[in-house]
């Protein structure tokens, strides 16, 4: 289960937030693993929360781990960055990716931290990044892929015991 919040936004962008969360989690190409795991929003007893924060107040999460240039996950709060979620990164627009597409790639992203794993690298150019590829940064030489690769469903379920 999860809970949306916001740190330094104003509530009025909640709708949309937790719009796209549901859109996210609910996708069967996605960390639900095709309904393997279900993502259940509440307003209390979460697992983790998702937060969407000011880019100003995201180091107060954690000034060793996150900054206010990016998103981030602490603890059980995955941290999305507003100024990233407002516009998306400069790498990310610059090889013409959309808004939309970047606000999965960051939700799976953040949550794929939450899962415990660690940013990857690409495979090989031309690929589709691992979503756990630091893509808001630098593609590496693959395209963007806002969802988890295979490799990283099938980690996903190893760790879960889901094979």
């Amino acid at each position: 289960s999860y809970c949306v919040a916001t740190k330094g936004v104003s509530e009025i962008y909640l709708g949309d937030l937790r719009a796209k969360l549901a859109s996210v989690y609910a996708d069967a190409r996605g960390w639900g693993l095709d309904g393997r795991i279900r993502f259940n929003p509440t307003s209390g007893s979460c697992n983790f929360t998702v937060w969407l924060t000011e880019a100003s107040l995201v180091p107060s999460f954690s000034p060793s781990v996150c900054d206010s240039t990016w998103s981030c996950r602490v603890g059980n709060n995955v941290i999305i960055n507003f100024d990233r979620w407002s516009g998306a990164s400069p790498a990310w627009n610059s090889a013409g990716g959309s808004l939309d597409d970047y606000r999965s790639m960051v939700i799976n992203h953040e949550t794929g931290h939450w899962f415990g794993f660690n940013h990857r690298f690409c495979g090989g150019s031309g690929q589709p990044a691992p979503v756990m590829q630091q893509q808001s940064i630098n593609l590496q030489g693959c395209v963007f892929n806002p969802l988890p690769t295979s490799s990283e469903k099938q980690a996903l379920m190893s760790t879960r015991g889901l094979n």
